[in-house]
C-alpha cells in the first residue's frame, strides 16, 4: 500500500474513532509515522484528506447502487443488498456524523457532501419503491418518499448510536437492520400460507 492509500486508510479510522474536527493533519501522519512534509506532499491539507474520502464513498456508494432493480427481484433480497449498503456507509459513517462539519466547511467540500447525500437519498427513494412493487406496501408516491427518508435518517442515525462505536461493527449494522425492519413492518402484508 503506497503512501498516498495509507494516509486515507488512517484517516478513515482516526475520523470514525473521533471524528473530524478532532484529528488534525499532523495527528495522521504522527500515527502513520511519516513527516508533516510527506503528507502535505500528497494532500494539501484536512481539507483534500475529505475530498478525497468523501469521492471513495460516493464511488462506493454509486457502484452499489447501480441497477437495483436487477439485484432485488424478491422480498429475500432485500435485507442482504441493504446491508451491503450500510457496509459502505458504515466504512465512511463520520461523513454521516459530522454532518456540522460538513456543512459549514469550504464551499466546494459542502457541495460534494450534499451532492453524495442527495444521491443518497434518491437511492433510498428508488429502493423503497422497489420494495413497493415488490411487496405491494399500498403507499402513493409521496407518503412513500416520507418513508424513504425516515428510513434513510434511522439507518445513517443508527451508524453512530451505539454508545460503543467502534465494536462489533457488523451486530451494530444488523440492529440498525432490525430498526428499519422495525418501520416498514406496519406497510408490509402478511403472507398467509396455503392450505
Amino acid at each position: 500500500m503506497g503512501t498516498r492509500e495509507r494516509i486515507l486508510d488512517q484517516s478513515i479510522r482516526a475520523f470514525n474513532h473521533s471524528g473530524t474536527a478532532q484529528v488534525s493533519v499532523l495527528a495522521i501522519a504522527t500515527e502513520l509515522g511519516i513527516s508533516p512534509g510527506n503528507l502535505y506532499y500528497h494532500f494539501r491539507g484536512k481539507e483534500e484528506i475529505l475530498i478525497a474520502l468523501l469521492a471513495e464513498c460516493d464511488l462506493a456508494l454509486g457502484r452499489l447502487t447501480k441497477g437495483v432493480e436487477d439485484e432485488i427481484q424478491r422480498r429475500a433480497d432485500f435485507e442482504p443488498y441493504l446491508f451491503s449498503l450500510l457496509r459502505v456507509c458504515d466504512h465512511f459513517r463520520f461523513l454521516f456524523r459530522d454532518q456540522e462539519a460538513f456543512r459549514f466547511a469550504h464551499a466546494g467540500l459542502e457541495q460534494k457532501w450534499l451532492r453524495m447525500l442527495g444521491g443518497l437519498r434518491r437511492f433510498s427513494r428508488q429502493l423503497l419503491a422497489r420494495l413497493d412493487q415488490i411487496e405491494g406496501l399500498g403507499l402513493a408516491a409521496e407518503p412513500r418518499d416520507r418513508l424513504a427518508d425516515c428510513l434513510m435518517l434511522v439507518a445513517l442515525g443508527g451508524l453512530s448510536f451505539e454508545l460503543e462505536a467502534d465494536r462489533d461493527r457488523e451486530t451494530q449494522i444488523r440492529r440498525t437492520l432490525g430498526r428499519l425492519d422495525a418501520l416498514l413492518r406496519p406497510y408490509q402484508r402478511e403472507v398467509t400460507p396455503a392450505h
